[in-house]
């Protein structure tokens, strides 16, 4: 009990003390993330990869990628999940399915604790591990849930487009936000 309840406190304080960090933010260059976790071929074939990972950020078939940095304790994360899946649903529909991807990155999160997120707010679109928090240190140990839109055109520069803390007001305006940021 003691072990989990001090695995709790120190998420607490980790992303409490993210308030003070500085995410990456718009037109400045972003990290090549490595991507580990498991995927359904659905969700590998919608990003364009193959195999079983590890992946990098710029191997996602798409002119940007939305970035999700969530974790599975975040009760503000927990309460997005349904408004992320209304934003996922959006986006599929959109003119932009092609050209802009979605991807969740569960901070601190094991592969285990990132497919039971996935399982229990019925989340479609990948979602990948970051258990050693290295990519959350890579992007600046940005506060949950934080969105990101990177600019992946030039596989050799990737760029911030948008850098989004908190919660979405709502989906299908955000998606718009996004879809302007990426003209």
């Amino acid at each position: 009990m003691f072990r989990y309840l001090s695995s709790a406190i120190l998420t607490v304080f980790l992303f409490a003390g993210a308030a003070f960090a500085e995410p990456m933010q718009k037109g400045e260059n972003f990290p090549d993330i490595t991507l580990t976790g498991n995927q359904t071929a659905v969700q590998l074939s919608y990003l364009g990869l193959s195999g079983n990972g590890p992946w990098q950020l710029k191997d996602i078939d798409a002119d940007f990628v939305i970035i999700e940095i969530f974790s599975m304790y975040c009760p503000h994360c927990q309460a997005e999940a349904p408004s992320v899946n209304k934003l996922f649903a959006a986006l599929k529909k959109s003119k932009s399915n092609a050209r802009i991807k979605l991807i969740g990155v569960g901070v601190g999160n094991s592969d285990f604790e990132v497919n039971f997120f996935r399982k229990k707010y019925q989340i479609e679109f990948p979602l990948f591990d970051d258990l050693d928090f290295k990519i959350y240190e890579e992007v600046g140990k940005p506060g949950t849930p934080h969105f990101f839109m990177v600019d992946l055109k030039d596989k050799n520069k990737l760029k911030t487009v948008s850098s989004f803390a908190g919660r979405m007001k709502d989906p299908k305006k955000f998606l718009i936000s996004l879809q302007k940021a990426a003209d």
